[in-house]
């Protein structure tokens, strides 16, 4: 006696919507429904090729209104979405300068130290400064 059809219905395209959406894997999502592997992507192909963007637009979507709105988590969620969708991001910067916010002197008394090739490799990075001024 063969099988009757599987017949999809509202509820269980929503139900797979879900759990993909949500990262199960197909294998997962057919043992849940009781069908096969084959079977759900017969059947649910277009769930499953739409279930993340839609559970990211969910996301987004709340994560907008968090962030817009008055409420606890507002800070917290304008700062992550600045950071992801408009291109924020922090930056310690940290500059050396010698006294009173000058230019760093380097004396004869700094250099004695160094060997040989550090004093090239000192030389070239001045010489390169020099050609971008």
């Amino acid at each position: 006696m063969s099988r009757k059809p599987h017949e999809p219905n509202e509820k269980d395209r929503n139900q797979v919507t879900l759990m993909a959406g949500i990262g199960l894997t197909q294998d997962q999502i057919a043992k849940i429904i009781g069908v096969s592997d084959e079977t759900l992507r017969k059947y649910y192909s277009s769930e499953l090729d739409t279930a993340t963007s839609i559970m990211n637009a969910q996301v987004a979507q709340n994560l907008f209104r968090i962030a817009t709105s008055k409420g606890a988590g507002a800070v917290a969620s304008a700062i992550f979405w600045m950071k992801t969708r408009g291109g924020w991001r922090e930056v310690d910067r940290k500059e050396i300068t010698g006294a009173n916010g000058g230019p760093l002197a380097i004396t004869d008394a700094n250099l004695r130290g160094l060997s040989d090739a550090e004093l090239a490799t000192m030389q070239a990075l001045l010489i390169k400064a020099e050609e971008k001024k």
